[in-house]
């Protein structure tokens, strides 16, 4: 693997901690009997209005299973956790462009490295 690739996979890999963050903050307010993993064989998982970001930060988005995805995994990886913190701001209605918090600024980060991919 040439070292632009290999770069390119650990920006993705570093990328992806922020949306897996905020995805932990989300679940970890509410209560949950399965302690945040998800099942898909438990009612209440399968159920709970949380079950994505649940799925994803236990599973799909989890560091060590990052470094084993293909590239094309990464990339729709990446573009999920880009639609995730867009979703997120919509909600409190932010302009991404002139922002300066957290989540306007991972966004412009990710903007480039998302096209580039």
């Amino acid at each position: 693997m040439s070292e632009c690739i290999r770069g390119e996979r650990d920006s993705v890999i570093a990328a992806l901690s922020y949306p897996r963050l905020l995805m932990e903050r989300e679940i970890k307010a509410q209560s949950c009997d399965q302690h945040y993993r998800f099942s898909e064989q438990v009612d209440d998982c399968v159920d709970c209005l949380y079950a994505l970001e649940c799925q994803s930060h236990s599973d799909k988005l989890a560091a060590e299973n990052l470094q084993d995805a293909s590239s094309s995994e990464l990339k729709k990886l990446l573009a999920f956790g880009y639609e995730y913190v867009n979703y997120e701001l919509a909600r409190v209605d932010h302009e991404t462009e002139c922002c300066s918090c957290e989540s306007c600024g991972w966004i412009r980060r990710v903007t480039p490295l998302l096209s580039s991919i």
